[in-house]
């Protein structure tokens, strides 16, 4: 199903601009603290010094970047991807910039709507997570196969040693795979209790409790992992998930 989404051209393409800033810097910074171990300071005084300079500087960047993300880019994004949700769920222009064709149910009640806009969400989301952390799981196989070597390896300089477990151990690596394997999780756990939610079909008061609570468990769930959800993943789902929503519509009758 064909999606217009400006929140995502306008808010997520920086912060996933600034992800990929962030991961560049990190395995330049990586290489760097390597190279500095082969290069004798008494003998290459200049290119030594050269390199601890630049890796500074690719530690401040990172550093300058993640504050400048978390802080700003990532809340920014997020506020006006709530602003659009509510504005759907309610019936009211709460921003300018309002998406086409992302929230797909019949429902009129604000509390119901929302509730099926956040099943749909968390229906793409998982899979996208699933995604993604797939190539993260084969990143952490190959990097922990190269530490390992290096930690098993006798002749091994202790600098690399200490450096490569530096990479391995990082925000960039181990981190943001529990961070993304975490979200994962939720989002299945999020989109578990929806469905189930209208399945069941409880007394109003207790269907609007829920509701709620299964759309701050998204919300918060998307806060504390931090982790942005791959833009070409989901134009390249989008299809057989919009098919596979048709579907889920169909036997919950919504």
């Amino acid at each position: 199903m064909p999606r217009f989404d400006p929140i995502r051209k306008d808010y997520y393409d920086s912060v996933e601009a600034a992800d990929t800033a962030s991961n560049w810097l990190f395995y330049g910074g990586a290489l760097l603290s390597i190279a500095a171990l082969f290069v004798e300071r008494e003998k290459y005084p200049e290119p030594y010094d050269a390199i601890l300079i630049a890796y500074v500087i690719f530690v401040l960047a990172i550093f300058l970047i993640g504050l400048v993300s978390r802080l700003y880019l990532i809340p920014r994004a997020e506020d006006k991807r709530r602003q659009d949700f509510f504005s759907n769920a309610c019936g009211v222009n709460l921003t300018h910039q309002k998406t086409d064709g992302y929230y797909n149910n019949d429902f009129v009640d604000p509390i119901k709507r929302m509730a099926a806009q956040v099943l749909e969400n968390s229906h793409f989301s998982k899979t996208i997570a699933l995604r993604m952390v797939k190539a993260e799981r084969a990143k952490i196989v190959i990097y922990t196969i190269l530490w390992l070597v290096c930690l098993l390896y006798r002749r091994s300089d202790l600098g690399v040693v200490l450096a490569a477990t530096q990479a391995v151990f990082s925000e960039q690596v181990l981190a943001k795979w529990f961070r993304l394997e975490w979200l994962r999780m939720r989002f299945e756990r999020t989109f578990d209790d929806v469905y189930n939610l209208f399945q069941s079909q409880p007394p109003v008061e207790k269907f609007n409790a829920m509701a709620l609570t299964t759309f701050s468990m998204y919300e918060t769930a998307k806060a504390n992992a931090a982790v942005t959800l791959s833009s070409k993943l989901f134009g390249k789902l989008n299809p057989s998930l919009s098919t596979e929503w048709e579907k889920i519509k169909v036997a919950l009758k919504i």
